[in-house]
């Protein structure tokens, strides 16, 4: 079966083979079934390759839709004589070509599942909102301390999900989205500080980061893994995810997805990036109540308005919490949010 984005790459080829006319795309439509219609463009005169999207108007939001920054850009024309709103999302920067084809057909994928076409045109605007977050950050894959971070925030997120369903836990999940704490809901925070290997070093990237106000509690979860063939990697944590995603809640697919984009995993070049693979040595955490050692706003000079330092996990025992701590804590994030 040809996967979207080869059929894309398949068009794109095509309409470029098409003789050049005095419109503003030359388009082949693709064999993707959904409310709306899916066309591989090309630009006139420029040649810029496009991902057109075809609604009735009535689907149009009510201003226009204008995005240009990254390399990729969106906009709309509206036929009040056809009834007809066409989206064009267009990559403005060849070399990021191999990137653009995979962000066209994840568009697809995603906006192939809405079940209106004014649903159909949101999602679209959201999902490029994702990947601009993503070229912006000008990853082309995840570092190795990365994959490590984004792999405590997923065990995490499991562990979330078992006390308290799986829409609730993706709804808490604010890491990705440059939220204060990387999980908040019903009044408690938590902090992930994965390490893999022997590391006794907590590091803190920002003065906010272990400030409690606004919350009753706040904790440091601290996932210890170990490098270990056979492991699991970022991308078994994401499917393992997915197909629980799938069983018992669909509805929060999108948004996991969309914090995983924003968190830098895009598979473009797998070999350029390869994923290593872990084991879960240990799980346990720090509380955070008022006389834990930290550096906030309220407690260094106004002078000083950002700030990263180290905690020494081993001076930490006094608010030292096992794994069945956690969880009660994680339980409790189940109430209202």
């Amino acid at each position: 079966m040809t996967s979207i984005k080869d059929e894309l790459v398949a068009k794109w080829a095509q309409a470029a083979r098409a003789a050049p006319s005095d419109r503003e795309w030359r388009a082949v439509a693709l064999s993707v079934p959904a409310t709306v219609r899916f066309l591989a463009g090309i630009r006139e005169p420029d040649g810029r390759v496009a991902l057109l999207i075809e609604a009735p108007l009535n689907a149009a939001p009510s201003t226009l839709l204008r995005i240009s920054a990254e390399g990729v850009s969106l906009s709309d024309r509206r036929d009040s004589a056809q009834g007809l709103l066409r989206v064009a999302v267009a990559l403005e920067r060849e070399p990021l070509r191999d990137v653009f084809e995979v962000l066209a057909a994840d568009l697809v994928e995603v906006v192939r599942r809405a079940a209106t076409p004014a649903q159909a045109v949101a999602l679209v605007v959201s999902r490029l909102e994702a990947w601009q977050a993503f070229l912006r950050s000008g990853r082309r894959g995840l570092s190795r301390e990365e994959q490590i971070g984004l792999l405590g925030e997923l065990t995490m997120l499991e562990l979330l999900a078992a006390e308290i369903g799986y829409d609730a836990a993706v709804e808490g999940w604010f890491g990705p989205l440059e939220g204060i704490h990387d999980f908040s809901r019903s009044g408690i925070g938590i902090e992930v500080k994965a390490v893999a290997g022997g590391g006794n070093l907590v590091r803190i990237s920002r003065l906010d980061q272990l400030d409690r106000r606004g919350l009753s509690t706040l904790l440091i979860a601290r996932p210890r893994f170990q490098e270990a063939p056979g492991g699991r990697t970022v991308l078994l944590a994401v499917r393992d995810i997915r197909n629980a995603l799938d069983r018992s809640a669909a509805g929060a697919r999108l948004a996991f997805d969309d914090r995983l984009l924003r968190a830098g995993l895009v598979e473009v070049d797998r070999e350029g990036s390869p994923f290593a693979s872990f084991v879960l040595q240990d799980l346990y955490g720090f509380e955070v109540r008022e006389e834990f050692p930290r550096l906030t706003g309220l407690s260094v000079p106004p002078e000083v308005v950002d700030a990263s330092y180290s905690l020494d996990e081993r001076l930490l025992g006094g608010f030292l919490i096992g794994v069945d701590g956690l969880i009660q804590f994680l339980r409790l994030m189940g109430g209202t949010s």
